[in-house]
C-alpha cells in the first residue's frame, strides 16, 4: 500500500500528519461495501439481496462512504506512523472529516501525540522528613473499646479474664493479662503507623522527583487514560448488575466528580510510570534472565489454574519484565531517598 503523507511537528510531542487515500483505492473499497450493504436492503420490485447498488439512496451511500473511510483511514495512518518511527500515547485526533467528492483523492489531517523526552532531575533534592512514630495511651484505650463492642465474650468487664478471652479470639493465646493485651495492641498500632508513614514518604518522594524531572504529561494522554478508567467502571457496574445512577446516589457523588477523580488518578499514574521508566533508563536498571524466571515461577504458583501457554508467550514475558524493571527502579529510588536500612526495616 502506497501511503502519501506529509508530517509537520507542532512541538516535540505533537505531530500533524496530512494523508491521502487515492480515489481508486477508496472507490474500490466503497463499491465492495456498498454491494455488501445492498444485500440487506428490501426494495419494492426487487428480491431481498438483489437490489442494484445504483438504486441505493444518496443518504445510505453517504453513510457507506463514511464507513469506508473509517475502515481505510487507520491502515494509512498506521503505515505513516510506523514509517516515522513514532509511538502514539493516545488515540489520534482528526482535524476535520474529509469531503467525499467524485474522482478526487481523499485528503485528511490528524494530530498524533507522543511522550515528550524528559531528563532525570537532581535526586539529591528529593528530601522527605521521617518522623518518630509513637502510640498514645488513648489510642490503645479506643482500640480496647472497639474490641469490647465488636467481640462477644463471657466476661463483661475489661480485666485480665476479658483480655485472655480476647487473646484467644485474635489468635494470641499467650495473652493472659490486660497489660499484655495493651502491649500487643501498642505493637500492632505501631506497625500500622510505620507502614502508613512509609507509604506517605514514598508518595511524597515520588511527587518531588516528578517535579524535579519536570515531567508534564500531554493532556490528550491524560484524557485517554481517564476515559479508559470510566469505561472500566461502566463495564464493572454492568457486570454486577448495578445501575450507575444508583451507585452515584448511594455514594453521594456526581459523575462529574468521578470524572474529575479519574483525571487526577490518570495523571498521577502516567507521571509515576514515566518517571520510573526514566529512572530505570538513567540508572541502567535491568532484570536478569534469572530474576525474570524467578518472577514467572512465582506467578505460576500464585495462578495454578492459568493457561500454561501464557508463560511461554514472548509478549507476555516482555510485559512481566518491564513491570519488574519498574518495580526494581522504584525500590532503588526509595533506597536512594530514604536509605536501604530504613526501607528494609519497614518490609
Amino acid at each position: 500500500m502506497d501511503t502519501k503523507y506529509t508530517r509537520k511537528d507542532i512541538n516535540e510531542y505533537t505531530h500533524e500528519f496530512e494523508l491521502t487515500i487515492p480515489f481508486e483505492s477508496f472507490n474500490h473499497s466503497y463499491e465492495l461495501m456498498l454491494k455488501d450493504y445492498s444485500k440487506d436492503l428490501d426494495l419494492k420490485g426487487f428480491r431481498k439481496g438483489k437490489v442494484p447498488s445504483n438504486l441505493v439512496s444518496p443518504q445510505v451511500k453517504e453513510v457507506v462512504k463514511y464507513e469506508t473511510f473509517e475502515k481505510l483511514a487507520p491502515l494509512y495512518i498506521n503505515t505513516a506512523v510506523e514509517k516515522e518511527n513514532i509511538q502514539p500515547i493516545a488515540p489520534y485526533e482528526f482535524k476535520e472529516i474529509p469531503k467525499f467528492l467524485e474522482n478526487i483523492d481523499i485528503s485528511f489531517t490528524i494530530t498524533v501525540t507522543t511522550m515528550p523526552k524528559f531528563t532525570l532531575g537532581d535526586m539529591k533534592k528529593v528530601k522527605v522528613t521521617k518522623e518518630k512514630v509513637t502510640v498514645e495511651p488513648k489510642e490503645i484505650d479506643q482500640a480496647i473499646e472497639e474490641l469490647k463492642t465488636s467481640q462477644k465474650t463471657k466476661e463483661k468487664e475489661i480485666n485480665d479474664a476479658w483480655a485472655k478471652e480476647i487473646g484467644v479470639i485474635i489468635g494470641e493465646k499467650k495473652i493472659s493479662t490486660l497489660v499484655q493485651l495493651r502491649e500487643k495492641i501498642n505493637s500492632a498500632l505501631l506497625i500500622q503507623k510505620e507502614h502508613y508513614q512509609m507509604h506517605k514518604l514514598q508518595d511524597e518522594a515520588l511527587k518531588i522527583a516528578i517535579k524535579e524531572s519536570k515531567i508534564e504529561i500531554p493532556q490528550s494522554a491524560v484524557n485517554f487514560e481517564a476515559s479508559e478508567r470510566e469505561k472500566a467502571f461502566n463495564e464493572d457496574m454492568k457486570s454486577r448488575g448495578v445501575s450507575i445512577d444508583d451507585f452515584l446516589k448511594a455514594n453521594s457523588i456526581t459523575i462529574e466528580k468521578m470524572r474529575e477523580l479519574w483525571q487526577m488518578d490518570a495523571k498521577e499514574a502516567i507521571e509515576s510510570d514515566v518517571f520510573l521508566s526514566l529512572y530505570a533508563d538513567t540508572k541502567a536498571v535491568v532484570v536478569s534472565d534469572e530474576e525474570l524466571e524467578e518472577k514467572i515461577e512465582k506467578i505460576k504458583k500464585e495462578r495454578p489454574d492459568a493457561d500454561q501457554s501464557i508463560f511461554s508467550n514472548l509478549e507476555w514475558r516482555e510485559y512481566v519484565k518491564k513491570v519488574e524493571v519498574k518495580e526494581k527502579a522504584f525500590r532503588l529510588f526509595i533506597e536512594e531517598v530514604l536509605g536501604k536500612e530504613f526501607l528494609d526495616s519497614h518490609n
